[in-house]
């Protein structure tokens, strides 16, 4: 099954596209409005994928960092300079393509610990995000038929 048919039955998780100028402060506050965050997804100016930034990072970069005496000086440094997400996000992005192959997908995720994935384009542009239990899911109703 294909990642395209998956979406047409499993539907789109609710995700957050940050702007790669985004402040930090910025970034706080539009993660404020949203419910059942996990995954925060960094985009270009044109709207390609980016970067991913977690929760957990965002807000380790805005508690000061004097908080946490067991930080490396060169994390201290980072996180004290960092002012936009495009300083504290991740490059390297897991991702799926809606002509992909689920049973692969699903791999992918566990190979790489994540939870939930985004679904781009062929401009790496996000089209949509899945979750790794609804996936899991329809993967074994699928084999159980």
């Amino acid at each position: 099954m294909k990642i395209e048919d998956v979406l047409h039955k499993i539907g789109n998780l609710p995700y957050l596209t940050l702007d790669v100028d985004c402040t930090l402060e910025e970034a706080s506050n539009k993660v404020s409005d949203v419910e059942h965050l996990r995954t925060i997804y960094v985009v270009g100016h044109q709207g390609q994928l980016q970067g991913i930034l977690s929760l957990g990072k965002l807000v380790g970069s805005l508690i000061s960092a004097g908080h946490k005496p067991y930080f490396h000086s060169r994390s201290i440094l980072a996180r004290i300079t960092a002012k936009k997400v495009a300083d504290i996000m991740d490059k390297y992005v897991v991702y799926a393509r809606k002509e992909e192959d689920s049973d692969s997908i699903l791999v992918r995720m566990l190979d790489n610990h994540i939870k939930e994935i985004p679904v781009v384009d062929e401009d790496k542009k996000i089209i949509a995000n899945i979750g790794i239990i609804d996936l899991w899911k329809l993967i074994e109703n699928r084999r159980k038929l």
